[in-house]
């Protein structure tokens, strides 16, 4: 491993763009040229609104080794809206790899984070393993199901969908998007340049709407692909603020049964889908794998996605809507190998945290890790003791007022980067 030394990490430069380029090329897409990755991911150089790039560069030569992106996002969180940076395109030349290159970029990333009070950031990773070594935490969790077409309900709603229109669809789908992620947790906010590149015209990609008295109330985003060798439909996004919408989305696809075989449904944990089927099972075209117990057939998946971690902590629980609960305090003792290990009381009362002297009823020790797990409401604080995964010293009854306070639908987002 080379020495911090001989590598920095600065802001990128427009003539690091050629550079940015050819790493991204080699780490993302080896067999496409320079040109067409500049054409198609930089037609607007390094200047994209909301995002800022960054590279390792030898410090001698300052020739870029490694890039980075930094945006600026929002996300739903548990009903209010939280700022967020998201890192993207971590990139190291092939010649520096396994040299420490991508843990210096996303630690320049996390001190950057913390200069600027931000409450979390979020990522998807190549690998949880190598994110989970630096404090950040898997919650975005995907449900997958590929099941036949004909064992959709065919519900009569279906009569209500239509192909999107953008010169009449567009503002009440936005606003149906919006309404949905106030209920949700995790939904990233949608600027007009994300909803552009969202909506573009792809091959293969259609979009669908229902409409009730001419505004939408749900749409579905899905791809025509191959799937086990037959043409099927992967749905990439669906949102429906209404149940007759929701009926409509999934009575339109039943009936692309004479034309698809498969349907292949992405959504999060707690959507009644897989209730509705007149079979609880993949599709058999799929020779799916035996399920390995007792007289089960095999049924869905389990996506691991994006991963998040809290920078500053105090920020990211002030912004926190809570569960009723009675009021307690808690000292969290933080272990941050990157950030520095703190100690934190936060009191948690009437709906809201906030830091606290008073004296707390429990001191908890854990990971930054397992606290953003915590905030986010993936796991509960109960059960991280169970697995000594955390440590409590003092009121073990804080464990049980802790999760009910923290307790939220599972983080889920729609949107990749």
């Amino acid at each position: 491993m080379r020495p911090d030394s001989e590598i920095h990490v600065r802001a990128a430069r427009s003539d690091d763009l050629a550079a940015i380029v050819r790493l991204d090329r080699l780490a993302f897409a080896p067999q496409r040229t320079d040109a067409e990755i500049q054409t198609e991911w930089f037609g607007e150089g390094l200047d994209a609104p909301n995002r800022r790039f960054f590279v390792a560069a030898e410090r001698v030569a300052d020739r870029p080794i490694g890039a980075y992106v930094q945006l600026d996002l929002s996300l739903r969180l548990t009903q209010v809206e939280c700022p967020l940076i998201g890192i993207a395109a971590v990139s190291v030349a092939p010649h520096y790899r396994g040299q420490g290159i991508a843990q210096q970029m996303l630690e320049h990333a996390l001190e950057t984070g913390r200069s600027q009070h931000c409450p979390l950031m979020m990522l998807y990773p190549f690998q949880h393993g190598f994110y989970r070594k630096l404090g950040w935490a898997w919650v975005g969790q995907t449900m997958q199901y590929r099941v036949a077409a004909r064992h959709l309900p065919s519900y009569p709603e279906r009569a209500k969908m239509q192909p999107y229109d953008p010169a009449t669809h567009a503002e009440s789908l936005y606003a149906v998007y919006e309404s949905a992620a106030i209920a949700q947790n995790g939904w990233l906010k949608r600027s007009p340049r994300h909803w552009e590149q969202r909506l573009r015209v792809r091959a293969g990609q259609e979009v669908y709407c229902c409409v009730e008295d001419q505004a939408v109330e749900g749409y579905v985003i899905f791809q025509f692909a191959t799937v086990g060798g037959q043409l099927s439909a992967i749905v990439q996004e669906w949102v429906a603020v209404t149940p007759t919408a929701y009926r409509g989305i999934l009575g339109f696809l039943s009936h692309l049964r004479d034309q698809v075989a498969v349907v292949v449904w992405n959504t999060y944990r707690d959507d009644p889908f897989p209730h509705l089927l007149k079979e609880q099972r993949s599709a058999e075209i799929l020779q799916p794998a035996s399920f390995e117990f007792g007289l089960t057939h095999s049924f869905g998946q389990i996506g691991g996605g994006f991963m998040w971690r809290l920078v500053d902590v105090g920020a990211a629980f002030e912004r926190r809507s809570l569960q009723p609960h009675a009021p307690f305090a808690v000292m969290f003792q933080i272990q941050d190998a990157v950030l520095g290990h703190q100690l934190i009381a936060l009191e948690f009362a009437e709906g809201k945290v906030h830091q606290t002297s008073t004296t707390p009823q429990a001191t908890i020790t854990l990971s930054i890790e397992h606290l953003t797990e915590l905030f986010a409401g993936f796991r509960r604080a109960q059960d991280l003791v169970w697995t000594q995964e955390i440590a409590i010293e003092g009121d073990h009854d804080v464990l049980v007022q802790l999760d009910a306070a923290l307790a939220t639908v599972a983080p889920f987002c729609w949107d990749f980067f």
